[in-house]
């Protein structure tokens, strides 16, 4: 068996607006990677800035590297299936530009694959800045029912480039939960996704503490969603896509209200919710911590 066979190529696409120094750091961690047989695709959707130019210049001697600039603003979507049309590997997967790749992860993912499965992923790290959290770190094959109840998979896995190509890549219609989208179309055309629970991704979400995550744009992109997939849910699949956008909503809930929920499943979940709500300062207080450790508590 030659090294082509042994590792086949992986193509890591990534798209990129604006953000040039958490780009680099991207790149860097991709560029570690001790799998020995990928390349990265990166696509500038048209940044404003001095992205293109700093970002080229300075990988422009490594192979494993290559650049696309989308002329006009398209959004992510877009600029992530223009790399997979471009991709060389048999394999894809994505990075966002804001989050980082540890070492071993293309590696552990490829150790994993088996095409009996849609997909491979992975649990993933949360960083909020002095305070890291790992999120779905145990091992689970995710069935079509269960993703349609909770995204449990993450926002990018390692899946044949040809399963993407087939289904015509992200929806570039969706405003967002594109990634959720796309996984659920590969669940239900190619079968059950594997998580694996070594984290090998690291989400930074300390410069995003401040975003409103039920603005409108979200909540109506949240709704095509289920209108879209409505086709395949069951009626505990809708009641869990309901309770989603009550949270993205921030609603109140009774102990009542809860209860009835909670017979849809996911109940650590919604208690986990109902609690927060009723002690709202001590979830501000937690983030808080978070983001600016102990001693951002005593800074106005």
């Amino acid at each position: 068996m030659n090294a082509q066979q042994q590792w086949p190529l992986i193509s890591v696409y990534m798209p990129t607006f604006n953000r040039v120094t958490m780009a680099m750091r991207a790149i860097d961690s991709v560029l570690a990677q001790d799998y020995p047989n990928f390349e990265l695709l990166v696509v500038d959707d048209a940044s404003t800035d001095d992205t293109w130019a700093s970002l080229t210049n300075k990988y422009i001697n490594d192979e494993r590297v290559r650049f696309f600039r989308q002329s006009e603003g398209k959004g992510a979507c877009a600029a992530r299936n223009l790399a997979i049309s471009e991709a060389k590997g048999d394999f894809v997967t994505g990075i966002d530009d804001d989050d980082e790749f540890l070492a071993h992860r293309l590696s552990s993912l490829f150790r994993a694959y088996d095409p009996q499965y849609s997909c491979i992923c992975s649990g993933y790290i949360w960083d909020y800045g002095s305070v890291q959290k790992t999120l779905f770190a145990k091992d689970e094959v995710v069935t079509l029912s269960s993703l349609l109840d909770l995204h449990t998979l993450s926002n990018q896995t390692l899946v044949k480039r040809e399963r993407m190509l087939q289904l015509h890549g992200f929806d570039e219609s969706l405003a967002a939960f594109q990634d959720y989208d796309m996984w659920v179309r590969l669940v239900a055309a190619f079968g059950p996704a594997l998580r694996i629970s070594d984290a090998s991704y690291k989400v930074n979400v300390g410069h995003e503490l401040g975003r409103i995550t039920n603005s409108p744009k979200r909540l109506d992109a949240h709704k095509q969603f289920v209108a879209k997939h409505r086709p395949l849910m069951h009626e505990r699949n809708l009641q869990n896509q309901m309770f989603y956008r009550l949270m993205m909503e921030q609603q109140r809930l009774s102990l009542l209200e809860l209860l009835r929920h909670c017979r849809y499943g996911l109940q650590k979940l919604k208690w986990r919710y109902y609690l927060k709500q009723k002690m709202a300062w001590l979830s501000s207080l937690r983030i808080r911590l978070f983001s600016k450790g102990v001693a951002g508590l005593f800074k106005k």
